[in-house]
């Protein structure tokens, strides 16, 4: 095939391709101008230019008849033509290790040029000095500013940067360079680890390993002439940096490697002005995207056969059986990634080949590897995977792959915060689409009746959850001009998603908007022309990059997709335990819309988050029993349990927070324990301890056996008062008899039930990884909510032994006094956030304390407490017919209140306090957000960040707790001991 690269014509092929036919030829077109584009030898590439890899193959110098010189002086030409005014390469939003990693290694090749000009005598040295001296200014303001690099997705960059580091200090002047930052001891701890692992002798035997990819890291440390043999067509592991390093570092010239270098210069991306891709060639890797791509979109593959189509197939299928059944984006490259989207490709094109060998190689104790090894798994790598398997003839045959993939997929997205992310692209819509499409294929495959026994009900919520908020995330996140991001491959991924959102039962509620969507997405698609857009590079290697004909199937792909046509509902998950229609959820969505939160957002926006928290629903009464047995306790239907999950979600995707599920779902449970808890005391405790003060003994009993293991456990693993009757039994105990003793078996339920809450509370996994400060703090809350529950019975009695008034007689505090202590500790509200604080500790901020100064943590404190008042106001507000049915002391009964004219008179104070205390708590986050942003450091950036937006979460979730408390009153009657 010719050499020659080929430049998209999509202009005049986006305006042309309106219906199925115009597509159908711009994909056969596509296939044909790939196959042309393919290299015998060299292979098929791309991949746009890098300034790294640039800049190693410009400090390539070779002598010849003792004459040294510049090997390729376009590529420092290109250097030159690339820097920014301010002194950087390839700076970009989406990653700062990009910009770091160009920055430095340009700097590193103006540095040999400027000591060693050879014949490159054109060139002022004193512009190359000005040009060094802007270079290390933007580097050190870079670096000071640098705080991805625990999370960066680049590879190698704990070997690289580090060695780069060392290369610039020894070439700059006097070696007085001094780089200085403030992610300096994670990086060499990154590095030390890595090391620990790898040992530099293996580079050295037949075996190749990814670190062949990144010689560039090894000058002065490996004898580049004993790796000689791992060099193929040319190249080290399709590495133009590596293959650069190698022959900087060998004594042995390489023709061959010469030549690759040479074939790239003039026939990659940059077409001879110098500029050289990241990676040389991407043949499988641009093969099987194109192929599976069309194929997924809708298009069959009849229906585009053609030469280039057939060839492409034909690339795939003889690289597999060459190398045994397992490729990478290159030959002798393997990995997981390119394997499974080749078999995918394959199956598409109406051609089977085994996966065994890649299963056999690739998969681990509970996720698949990218390669043989690997600093971190990835999500899309699993997801290819899985979507691999899933198109295989007998899938029951790898059910136990597919149920370790999927398990892997939901773990990840369960846990993740914000945006997702991935290690081969940095759109968090790339993973999104793929997961899309992987869970849609999953949920056909279970309504087929295969797997349903494989996958447990737990993960079917958990599946459902991510594949809705995968989708759900997007539509909230469109631009208002019909793009995401204003990318064009991110337009394109965000498209395709959604098209399979489509096909599933639970968007039936949202198909309108789900296409309208997509209908303004390719809108904007329609009116742009090049997809190589020098911002647009999702792709990852050592930096950053685009691939021009992946970009552009992706957008015939889109096209496609958008232009197939769908049935009115959905004909995928009738499998699944959830209906497509709201049902009972209707009527929270009236409710709901009456609230300030969410009166003012769009229908459709609510709707969805109800859809959303649906499926939470089942998860919760799966554990509404884990602490709190129900039977015979006198308490009412908990009807809460269903508009908990709304309150999380809906607030989340309101402000497109995006907290984490696992965040959410573990604060619904606290959520769920906060009622229940309010319940069980009421309804068990008080009866059992009656007037007694003992019931505080028991708490702080609880609170200081702590440390001690377990609990006294009956013969099935449950404690004595969860068997069955048991509260029933106890109560009419209670009830017959007026012997304290025979309470005993009463005080010992309440001890245990106690004993268990504050286990699961103070003992949850990411508590245990959090701050020792954050733990102390929700350990004396959790205490302090106890306790006020306890404090809160002795005044009922005390109020229910009044024989007349609704006026609490000569109360122990001024109301005031009590809002703000007994009263606002009662509920749920304070130890609720300091959990929260301990979640965020642990999982995003990886043990940080989330409130670091004084003033941090006063500010936090405030904050706590006006939210409890302000809790404490509205419940009351909403309850006083319950609270006065039953004797529960209400802020009403206060004698404060006694001057108010009627009961709405006295409402309507409570409503002005309220109001005033919600003036005070949005004084108290100004400032809070004010102290963050004075006493902030790069490394705590990111964290700080989603801190605060998680706080605000919260304060909005209470909130709307308290607007809820407003219109209905949401807890459980309890019902009167000895009451009919």
């Amino acid at each position: 095939m010719s050499s020659n690269s080929s430049v998209p014509f999509e202009a005049q092929l986006v305006a042309m391709a309106s219906n199925d036919d115009d597509l159908t030829a711009w994909a056969k077109a596509l296939t044909t101008r790939a196959f042309s584009s393919y290299h015998n030898y060299y292979g098929l590439c791309t991949a746009s230019c890098q300034v790294y890899d640039t800049a190693w193959v410009a400090m390539i110098s070779k002598t010849e008849d003792d004459v040294k010189k510049w090997l390729f002086p376009e590529c420092f030409y290109y250097l030159l033509k690339t820097q920014s005014p301010d002194g950087s390469w390839g700076r970009l939003g989406t990653t700062q290790t990009a910009g770091i990693l160009d920055t430095s290694a340009a700097l590193l090749a103006l540095l040999r040029h400027a000591k060693e000009p050879l014949q490159l005598m054109a060139i002022s040295p004193n512009d190359i000095s000005q040009r060094i001296e802007r270079g290390f200014f933007s580097l050190q303001l870079q670096l000071s500013q640098w705080d991805d690099v625990e999370k960066s997705n680049h590879i190698g960059v704990e070997l690289i940067v580090p060695a780069l580091f060392s290369y610039l200090q020894r070439e700059s002047e006097n070696d007085s360079l001094v780089l200085d930052f403030p992610c300096k001891m994670t990086l060499e701890c990154m590095h030390k680890e890595k090391m620990s692992q790898f040992n530099l002798s293996t580079l050295y035997a037949q075996r190749t390993s990814s670190a062949l990819h990144s010689l560039e890291a090894f000058l002065g440390k490996l004898d580049f002439d004993r790796v000689s043999h791992h060099i193929y067509h040319g190249s080290m592991m399709a590495s133009p940096s590596s293959t650069a390093a190698y022959l900087i570092g060998a004594s042995q010239w390489s023709d061959e490697a010469e030549s690759y270098l040479r074939h790239i210069v003039s026939n990659g991306a940059g077409h001879g002005d110098g500029g050289i891709p990241g990676t040389y060639p991407t043949t499988h890797f641009e093969c099987s995207w194109i192929l599976a791509t069309l194929l997924q979109a809708g298009f069959h593959h009849d229906d585009i056969e053609c030469e280039g189509f057939q060839g492409l197939v034909g690339i795939l299928r003889a690289s597999l059986e060459d190398e045994g059944g397992i490729i990478g984006f290159a030959p002798h490259t393997a990995d997981v990634d390119d394997t499974a989207k080749a078999l995918l490709a394959l199956k598409l094109s109406g051609q089977h080949v085994s996966p065994d060998t890649m299963i056999k190689i690739f998969e681990r104790k509970d996720h698949f590897t990218t390669f043989c090894t690997e600093r971190d798994p990835s999500l899309t790598s699993n997801l290819h995977v899985l979507l691999c398997l899933l198109h295989q003839p007998a899938v029951s045959q790898y059910s136990s792959q597919i149920v370790k993939a999927t398990r892997f997929i939901c773990q990840v997205w369960w846990h993740n915060d914000h945006r997702v992310k991935d290690k081969w692209n940095l759109s968090h819509l790339y993973p999104s689409m793929l997961l899309a499409e992987a869970l849609t294929k999953l949920i056909l495959v279970l309504d087929s009746g295969e797997l349903l026994e494989d996958i447990d009900f737990d993960l079917r919520c958990r599946l459902s959850v991510s594949l809705f908020q995968a989708c759900l995330r997007i539509m909230l996140d469109q631009s208002e001009d019909g793009s995401w991001d204003g990318s064009q491959e991110q337009t394109c991924y965000a498209i395709l998603a959604l098209s399979h959102a489509r096909h599933v039962s639970f968007f039936d509620d949202l198909r309108h908007e789900i296409q309208a969507c997509m209908n303004r997405g390719v809108a904007w698609l329609r009116l742009r022309s090049s997809m190589l857009q020098p911002e647009d590079l999702p792709w990852t290697s050592k930096t950053a990059y685009n691939v021009a004909f992946v970009a552009e199937v992706y957008k015939v792909a889109a096209l496609k997709a958008a232009n197939c046509k769908t049935s009115s509902k959905g004909d995928i998950g009738h499998s699944l335990p959830f209906s497509s229609s709201l049902g009972e959820l209707e009527g929270y969505l009236r409710l709901v819309r009456q609230t300030a939160l969410f009166a003012p957002l769009e229908e459709w926006q609510v709707r969805a988050s109800l859809i959303e928290s649906s499926f939470f629903v089942p998860l919760l009464q799966a554990q509404r029993l884990l602490i709190y047995p129900r039977e015979g306790s006198g308490v009412g239907e908990d009807k809460y349990l269903s508009i908990i999950p709304f309150t999380w979600v809906g607030c989340n995707n309101r402000n497109r927070t995006f907290a984490s599920a696992s965040w959410m779902y573990d604060m619904m449970m606290l959520s769920l324990l906060g009622y229940q808890t309010d319940e069980f005391i009421e309804a068990v405790a008080g009866p059992a301890f009656g007037k007694s003060k003992r019931l505080h003994s028991v708490i702080d009993q609880v609170f200081n056996s702590l440390d001690n293991k377990g609990l006294s456990l009956t013969r099935n693993g449950n404690t004595e008062c969860d068997t069955p009757n048991a509260l029933e039994n106890i109560s009419n105990q209670i009830r017959n008899t007026h012997d304290s003793d025979s309470n005993s078996s009463a005080i010992e339920c309440v001890k245990a039930s106690l004993t268990k809450f504050v286990k699961y509370v103070t003992n949850h996994e990411s508590v245990c990884r959090s701050s020792s400060w954050d733990r102390e703090q929700l350990v004396q809350e959790c205490r302090t909510f106890l306790h006020a529950h306890a404090t809160q019975l002795e005044d009922n009695a005390r109020f229910a032994s009044q024989k007349t008034g609704d006026i609490l007689d000569s109360p122990a505090q001024t109301y005031y006094n009590w809002v703000r202590t007994t009263g606002g500790n009662h509920v749920a509200c304070a130890y609720s956030l300091t959990f929260s604080n301990c979640l965020v500790s642990a999982n995003i901020g990886h043990g940080k304390e989330v409130y670091p100064t004084v003033v941090q943590k006063y500010l936090s404190n405030a904050i706590a407490r006006h939210l409890t008042t302000m809790c404490r106001i509205y419940n009351d507000f909403g309850s006083i017919s319950r609270d006065s049915d039953e004797r529960n002391v209400n802020s009403i009964h206060f004698p404060e209140f006694s001057d108010c004219v009627g009961q709405e008179g006295r409402k309507k104070c409570l409503a002005q306090l309220g109001e005033y205390e919600s003036a005070c708590l949005n004084l108290a986050l100004h400032e809070l957000s004010q102290e963050i942003s004075r006493r902030q450091t790069p490394s705590r950036i990111d964290f700080d960040s989603r801190n605060f937006s998680i706080l605000r979460l919260f304060c909005d979730v209470t909130d709307l707790y308290d607007q809820l408390y407003v219109i209905r009153d949401l807890s459980s009657a309890i019902k009167v001991k000895g009451g009919s």
